[in-house]
């Protein structure tokens, strides 16, 4: 597993049959928020244009223009880096390592066998605000988190591993998080939202310690 050497990706191995790859440079990052640069000046016109007969026209418009120049000269930095970065995000799967790497954060940087993975679990998280997670649980007890922060295909990546490894346990669904309520935390739920609970329990008939699944931020409930 990488560790404290994760931020020098390593050169992949030349004959390494990829059964999945994925790999997003700074790059085309840096043409997304080009595209915004040049979004702000139209959006200011259209503001001009159907917004100039209001009262008080002049001082907002002031306003939204030293806004969008701040916000133009901020995204002209990031642009200017990103184009000269030859940083990438990268995840790939072959026969024997399940790899990925992130230029930023260290939790998402890993390289283990797909033999020696148990279980990957999609797992949401409810207090004050959701949080998902894709946890990998290896043999030895460890585990590592896969990123969610890059639009590549989970059900690509989980049929990869499955080829690599028959024996993971995958989630039902690539693209579903569950939940497992604890006594604690529908306690804490029902204590701060006492009414929105009883109306919900009551039309929906979910008893504490019972599967809620979501996705997307939709719930899926089962009786």
């Amino acid at each position: 597993m990488l560790d404290e050497g994760c931020f020098h990706r390593p050169k992949l191995h030349i004959g390494c049959a990829m059964l999945f790859h994925y790999a997003k440079t700074r790059r085309r990052q840096a043409l997304k928020i080009a595209f915004n640069i040049l979004l702000i000046p139209v959006l200011l016109f259209a503001f001009h244009h159907f917004f100039q007969d209001k009262a008080n026209f002049s001082e907002i418009y002031d306003i939204a223009v030293k806004a969008g120049m701040a916000v133009m000269v901020v995204l002209t930095g990031i642009f200017l880096w990103f184009l000269k970065s030859k940083e990438k995000f990268e995840i790939y799967v072959t026969a024997n390592e399940f790899y990925s790497y992130h230029p930023i954060f260290k939790e998402w940087c890993f390289s283990v066998n797909p033999k020696d993975i148990v279980e990957i679990e999609h797992h949401l998280r409810i207090d004050t605000s959701a949080m998902t997670n894709i946890n990998v649980y290896l043999k030895d007890g460890t585990k590592v988190q896969i990123c969610q922060n890059y639009p590549f295909s989970r059900k690509k990546l989980y049929s990869a591993l499955e080829q690599a490894n028959a024996e993971i346990q995958f989630p039902d669904n690539p693209n579903v998080f569950k939940h497992r309520k604890t006594e604690a935390m529908d306690q804490y739920v029902s204590n701060r939202f006492p009414l929105t609970t009883k109306v919900v329990k009551s039309a929906l008939k979910v008893m504490p310690g019972q599967n809620v699944e979501s996705a997307a931020g939709k719930q899926d409930k089962r009786q």
